[in-house]
């Protein structure tokens, strides 16, 4: 069972999630849960991700210059 909450939102936000919900045949509800769940998943996907990068730095790997020139050219922002 879950635990209640509220939210504010203005009433434009309500009626575009509602619009999004209804052509997902889901309710307001189930599109706020999902919207939360997407939102923590990311973040802490973003937050481990920097964690790794600041050990990374910590311990002295960073990429070489090649590599560097490698993925710009691959991109083309040399």
């Amino acid at each position: 069972m879950g635990v209640a909450s509220t939210i504010r939102t203005d009433g434009e936000t309500l009626v575009r999630l509602d619009a999004v919900a209804k052509q997902m045949g889901r309710s307001r509800n189930w599109a706020l849960n999902k919207a939360i769940e997407d939102f923590i998943e990311y973040h802490e996907w973003y937050i481990a991700k920097v964690n790794e990068g600041i050990k990374a730095a910590e311990e002295g790997r960073f990429a070489s210059k090649d590599e560097v020139d490698a993925v710009f050219a691959e991109f083309g922002a040399g």
